[in-house]
């Protein structure tokens, strides 16, 4: 096989490589043995290549590329190799199909002269070149000088056949002796007749089998002889390839004595003195040519002496698969024969025998209907006895039942006799007690109205009264103030208050109006009216009361009595709940300022983290969870012992974002804070490695319920057993448990209830529990594109259990198949909705690229729901979190409706931009996010 270009580039630099690693599809160091294709390899490269001089031994890869493939599958360049198939017999003897470096490239054309050396002709120690005409030369002597001894594995013993496996047929098959000695005597002709046919049958199948067995002793013979001979001419290639590398080496020397004299014949002079030395150098040069020519003839007969004894061998294996399939078709043939013959004897036999036990049967059969007979005449005697007393008893029984029928009857009226008079008594005193409490309200009110009537006329009296008196205002200066205004300080809260005496009206506020004075004159403001009496030699202080007219007013006041209003009581002190705020800490959102719009702030990319930034995005569109987040109402919930909850630091960080998102006052912001906190309690999103979004949300969701959960002590809940309950009222019960211990926003919102049923296919027992659920994770068809209402069905589709999957049936006490069903009985005001796109093959996670066709709006889930129906089981989409690209190098985003102006938007880590609503329908959706409830903008009005 041709390397390619690059292959070739990298062969050329094999002697800069530190190492070189051999292998192939399950190398071994052991198994790198002489003769084998890899120590060939290895030592060429490493000894008889001699342009190019390697750093270091070559390494055997243990294990070869098998194994590397299962450890190291991500770094190999080539995963979808197969293990290469091997057709037919592989030869064990090494290919040498290599061509060594021509020496004679370089090598100048004059040499020159040197002594002569004592050359040696080749050898043929073996004598496998004796069919070789006029080119054989002597055999070269050893470095002992004797030649090489030669050995003749064609005269090895050949194993004698064994006879055990005719002597096991023997043992299996009996003779007709034997046979003959088992047979019992037959009680009839037709008896006899059978046996003595299988007598006939058996012994044609030992003779049948010991016919095979000869034929098969020489077949092995045969098949030793052929491979001893393949294997001695697989011993002679081996030799001539020996000899062959041998004279490589020899004529390697004699090109490098060559090429010495050429080097030597260029660095001398040629001057008179040296002619006699050039001739030398001459002679001896063509002689040298001579040798080599004589050398490179011997290869190249060695090599025909190759290819005729390996032809010979091809010859010998293709007489020898002619011969086997000759062989395997004449014994399928007879073996065809034999047993059709065996099967029409068997046939006739088997019907004889049917007609036998027919006959047996019907024998059997008129005698068991005769015996039947009898014992149904006796069992029906009975019958009509036991009928005649169970029809006497019953109609006992019946005038028993009649009589305490009655009774109960009379009873029963009387009871409702009573009930009436009971209820008639109920009534008139209810009606009474209502009298007597109108008669009571109306006094009340006639009261009330005299009381504010007087009230009224007291007021006006003392009105007509103050406005007959002349007055005289009183004024103080009120720098930098309208006319009538004055400031005060409060000592309660130490804040100043403006009080308006031209209405009469005060305010926290100041009125920030120029007075109309001019600079430097002050203005007055009229204090209280004063009552112009005649001056005494002293004046009553008008900041103390006057008691003389409180006593005169009170002398002038008509006489009323006192009256309790009970509903002016107090009520009893209630303990609300006080927030618990978080711990004054220091958050680095890193923002870049910019005016862009409630809930439309972009998130930066932390390495990879455009799986959470998608998430949140989604979440913060969620108007009823933000409002949550926004006024502070979750630090009434917070639960900071929890460590389910993670003792609250997730919902503080995640307030903090949804805050900054709508604060509308950045363009983008850096969660760096809010991504530590996660990754300090879920190590799987501390790295920068991209993880899966739809995880992050089952995190995120589970940790802000348990951190918001307000039951802080889980009661004991006991198991279901709704075998004796109707689904209503076992789904109802359920629920109730379930909201027992988990109490939350997130339950409120975003949980709704399954409904799992059980059946064994053993003994139709049935199991039913319902659970809480807060993702619909719907697996995809195997089609390129699909509905979401095709998800929905396959999601409710039974699952049939079975190997380790197997139910333990309660009735049955042990491990039995069933069927599994999942129906959706209670749906949440928010529905989360995952699309199983990633899914296991093998040990390769791969994802799944249809387009699911999905509503935006009006998705009706009614046809879904195996619970009550309800009204509010139309859905609308308003998020997804998208997923394009390949599991490892993919990338996250999200397509938001705003609560505020209902446009869509995507939000790409840090970069927000406006989308229409048909561009929403992607393939690349992965969570979709439904509501059936008005979203609408969160009102940032703090609660406390």
């Amino acid at each position: 096989m041709a390397l390619s270009e690059e292959a070739k580039g990298q062969w050329r630099k094999r002697g800069q490589t530190d190492h070189i690693i051999l292998l192939d599809w399950n190398s071994t160091l052991s198994q790198v043995t002489i003769a084998t294709p890899l120590r060939t390899l290895k030592d060429a490269l490493f000894k008889y290549d001699s342009t190019v001089i390697i750093k270091s031994e070559p390494l055997v890869l243990e294990g070869g590329y098998d194994q590397w493939l299962m450890y190291y599958p991500q770094v190999t360049t080539n995963a979808n190799v197969t293990n290469p198939t091997q057709e037919g017999p592989m030869s064990s003897a090494p290919s040498l199909d290599f061509d060594y470096p021509d020496f004679d490239e370089d090598f100048s054309l004059t040499p020159k002269p040197k002594p002569k050396p004592e050359v040696e002709a080749s050898s043929d120690p073996l004598g496998l070149l004796n069919n070789v005409p006029d080119t054989a030369k002597p055999p070269i002597p050893t470095s002992g000088g004797q030649a090489r001894p030669s050995v003749d594995r064609s005269t090895k013993p050949k194993p004698s056949p064994s006879n055990n496996s005719l002597n096991s047929i023997h043992n299996v098959f009996p003779t007709s002796q034997t046979d003959s000695k088992t047979i019992s005597v037959p009680k009839n002709n037709l008896m006899a007749e059978a046996q003595r046919k299988e007598k006939r049958a058996a012994e044609e199948v030992v003779r049948s089998k010991e016919e095979e067995m000869r034929i098969q002793t020489e077949k092995d013979k045969e098949a030793e002889e052929q491979e001893a001979k393949r294997q001695k001419l697989q011993r002679e290639i081996q030799e001539l390839e020996r000899l062959k590398m041998e004279q490589a080496r020899d004529v390697a020397d004699l090109m490098r004595k060559k090429k010495a004299i050429v080097e030597e014949n260029q660095g001398d002079s040629r001057t008179d003195s040296h002619k006699k030395g050039e001739e030398e150098r001459r002679k001896e040069l063509a002689i040298l040519d001579l040798e080599e020519k004589e050398k490179r003839q011997v290869q190249e007969e060695m090599e025909r002496e190759k290819q005729r004894r390996l032809e010979e061998v091809e010859r010998l294996r293709q007489e020898r698969k002619r011969r086997e399939e000759g062989e395997a078709d004449r014994k399928a043939l007879e073996k065809a024969r034999e047993n059709a013959k065996l099967e029409e004897e068997r046939r006739k036999l088997d019907l004889k025998k049917a007609e036998d036990e027919a006959q047996r049967l019907l024998e059997e059969e008129q005698r068991r209907a005769a015996q039947q007979k009898a014992e149904a005449d006796k069992l029906e005697a009975q019958r009509k006895a036991e009928a005649d007393k169970l029809a006497a008893q019953q109609k006992v029984e019946a005038d028993r039942l009649e009589t305490q029928k009655k009774k109960e009857e009379e009873e029963q009226r009387e009871t409702e006799r009573r009930r009436q008079q009971e209820e008639e008594q109920r009534k008139e005193e209810k009606k009474r007690q209502e009298q007597m409490k109108k008669v009571e309200e109306e006094r009340l009110e006639k009261e009330k109205a005299d009381l504010a009537r007087k009230e009224a006329e007291e007021k006006l009296r003392r009105l007509n009264f103050a406005e007959s008196q002349p007055s005289k205002p009183k004024t103080i200066p009120s720098p930098n103030l309208p006319s009538g205004w004055e400031k005060r300080l409060d000592l309660n809260t130490r804040r100043y208050y403006y009080i308006n005496h031209n209405k009469g009206s005060t305010q926290w506020e100041s009125p920030y109006t120029q007075t109309s004075q001019p600079p430097g004159q002050l203005s007055v403001t009229k204090l209280k009216d004063e009552p112009t009496t005649p001056k005494r030699g002293l004046t009553r202080s008008n900041s103390s009361p006057n008691i003389a007219k409180m006593m005169f007013d009170e002398e002038q006041a008509p006489k009323t009595l006192p009256t309790v209003n009970r509903a002016m009581k107090p009520q009893p002190r209630v303990d609300h709940p006080q927030p618990k705020p978080r711990k004054a800490l220091h958050r680095d959102l890193n923002p870049v300022y910019g005016n862009v719009g409630r809930a439309l702030t972009g998130l930066r990319n932390l390495g990879n983290t455009c799986y959470m930034n998608s998430t949140i995005q989604c979440l913060n569109n969620t108007s009823p969870l933000a409002t949550y987040f926004l006024t502070d109402m979750y630090l009434y919930d917070i639960n900071r012992e929890s460590q389910l909850g993670y003792y609250g630091e997730v919902a503080d960080d995640f307030s903090v974002i949804i805050k900054a998102l709508w604060s509308g006052q950045y363009k983008c912001i850096t969660p760096r804070d809010f991504k530590f906190i996660v990754g300090k309690h879920n190590p799987e999103f501390a790295g920068t490695t991209q993880q899966d979004s739809h995880d992050f949300l089952t995190f995120l969701m589970d940790g802000l319920h348990e951190g918001l959960n307000k039951v802080k002590k889980r009661p004991e809940i006991p198991e279901q057993e709704n075998d004796n309950l109707p689904d209503n009222q076992a789904a109802e019960i359920a629920w109730r448990h379930h909201q027992l211990c988990n109490e939350s926003i997130i339950v409120e919102l975003f949980q709704g209830q399954l409904k799992s049923t059980l059946m064994c296919l053993h003994c139709r027992k049935m199991s039913v529990n319902f659970q809480a659920f807060m993702f619909l994770t719907l697996p995809l068809p195997s089609s390129s594109r699909c509905s979401l209402g095709d998800c929905l069905k396959l999601f409710l589709k039974e699952e049939k259990l079975t190997g380790s999957s197997r139910w333990r049936c309660p009735r049955c006490k042990v491990d039995r198949d069933a069927v599994k069903k999942i129906d959706i009985w209670r749906l949440p005001r928010i529905l989360l909705i995952g699309l199983n796109r990633f899914v296991y093959k093998g040990q390769w996670r791969e994802k799944i690229n249809s387009h699911v066709d999905f509503p935006a709006r009006n998705l009706d889930l009614n046809p879904y729901l195996d619970g009550p129906k309800s009204t509010k089981t139309v859905y609308k989409l308003y998020a997804t979190s998208n997923h394009t690209g390949t599991l490892d190098g993919g990338h996250y985003t999200a397509y938001c409706r705003s609560p505020c102006t209902q446009n869509w938007y995507k939000y790409d880590d840090d970069h927000v931009s406006e989308i229409s609503e048909s561009s929403v329908r992607s393939s690349s959706a992965y969570v979709l996010y439904y509501t059936s409830v008005e979203l609408t903008p969160p009102n940032f009005r703090q609660h406390f």
